[in-house]
């Protein structure tokens, strides 16, 4: 059985545009991924868990949000690929609620309250162990802000 437990977490790198001038909603594209890497002895991991958020209405690119999270967790049973699956699944269900949290307060600092994103269910079967994946370049139309 696999088991994953936080040790530490940090936000390694923040980009934010906010050029929106004018009140109402706005649809936004959302994209994630996950990078989860493993030292030979797999008693610690590294997930890297990058979130970006940008307009999809407005010509040039009016608000983008570009967040990257790192977490070091503490690992134990990671020596087969299925429980190297689990714990990627692991690592994003601890990261999330800080993204959530950062993205929020970055939102509201920038005007624009009540960010939330949505949780992504993962398929073990989509996770890829051993091999570097890009970020997923078709975004799932993302929530909605309402400027005030």
């Amino acid at each position: 059985m696999a088991n994953a437990a936080l040790l530490n977490q940090k936000l390694q790198e923040v980009h934010l545009v906010n050029k929106l001038d004018q009140s109402g909603q706005v649809q936004l594209d959302n994209s994630v991924s996950l990078n989860v890497n493993f030292p030979p002895d797999a008693s610690r991991c590294i997930g890297k868990l990058h979130q970006t958020l940008r307009d999809k209405e407005q010509a040039g690119g009016k608000f983008t949000m570009s967040v990257d999270l790192v977490g070091v967790f503490s690992c134990t049973g990671a020596t087969e690929d299925e429980v190297k699956r689990q714990i990627h699944q692991e690592v994003y269900d601890q990261l999330f609620p800080f993204m959530q949290a950062q993205c929020s307060a970055l939102a509201g600092a920038s005007g624009i309250p009540g960010l939330m994103l949505r949780k992504l269910e993962m398929d073990p079967n989509n996770i890829s162990v051993g091999k570097t994946c890009p970020p997923d370049p078709t975004p799932d139309g993302g929530p909605k802000l309402t400027l005030l």
